[in-house]
């Protein structure tokens, strides 16, 4: 049942607790293997059944999985599902430190798990799961900085101690990551997360541009970092002492 104002959900999700950090890490664990499950899946999909989503579909499913994982999870581990989230938030203070390695390492192991899980499932070729770079790495690397730059602002921006603030901030980053991968899936394939690009590549056999979808995204991360705190000054004492940690 919830509440005539529609408060009922958030008044519920708050009065659960979670479980610590090893909680944090499983919801980080599982909530990158969806946002890389909606990513992988339609290009799966293609390859293996012959089945074409539509490029409305195949957008649309990562901004789609990245709104129910922040809903989901966003007051367990604040619903990173991002290597390049987490550190944005660990650079603003908002996130320990040392904290870092461990949500890094499950968001690329939930990654691997996604694309090893499709490919068993749908029998596609290995190179299904690695990304499109239609006009070659160069133009991929550049437009990977400019969408993982508007990314971070956003989750920036709507997230305070490094939690995603309501089902608002689902929307806005929900709708940020359909707009990006509209954008460069056919160049990049719009990916602004080397843990969800790289994963599934892992699983593959890797490919030579992976260098790619690691710097292009930690530079346009910098960039948010750095352009947040020029437009937003931070409280004292915010960030660093809260436990948690989202976008996809």
């Amino acid at each position: 049942m919830t509440d005539d104002d529609g408060s009922g959900s958030d008044d519920k999700q708050q009065s659960m607790t979670p479980r610590g950090f090893p909680a944090s890490l499983l919801a980080e664990f599982i909530g990158t293997a969806i946002v890389t499950l909606g990513t992988v899946g339609p290009a799966v999909i293609a390859r293996g059944l012959g089945f074409h989503l539509g490029y409305a579909v195949e957008t649309g499913t990562t901004g789609l999985a990245t709104m129910v994982i922040i809903y989901s999870f966003r007051n367990v581990s604040g619903a990173h599902t991002n290597p390049c989230t987490t550190l944005a938030f660990a650079l603003r203070k908002d996130f320990h430190w040392a904290r870092v390695p461990g949500y890094i390492a499950v968001q690329f192991l939930g990654a691997i798990a996604a694309g090893a899980l499709m490919l068993a499932i749908f029998q596609a070729p290995r190179t299904a799961l690695l990304p499109e770079m239609s006009l070659g790495i160069w133009p991929a690397f550049w437009l990977e900085i400019v969408l993982t730059t508007v990314l971070i602002i956003v989750a920036l921006s709507t997230a305070n101690a490094a939690r995603f603030i309501g089902p608002e901030a689902a929307i806005a980053n929900g709708a940020t990551t359909v707009v990006d991968r509209w954008i460069g899936g056919h160049i990049s394939s719009g990916s602004m997360n080397p843990a969800r690009t790289l994963g599934p590549a892992i699983v593959a056999g890797g490919f030579g541009a992976w260098w790619v979808y690691v710097v292009a995204p930690l530079i346009g991360m910098l960039v948010a970092v750095a352009l947040v705190s020029a437009m937003w000054r931070a409280p004292d004492g915010a960030g660093a002492q809260q436990q948690g940690g989202g976008a996809s």
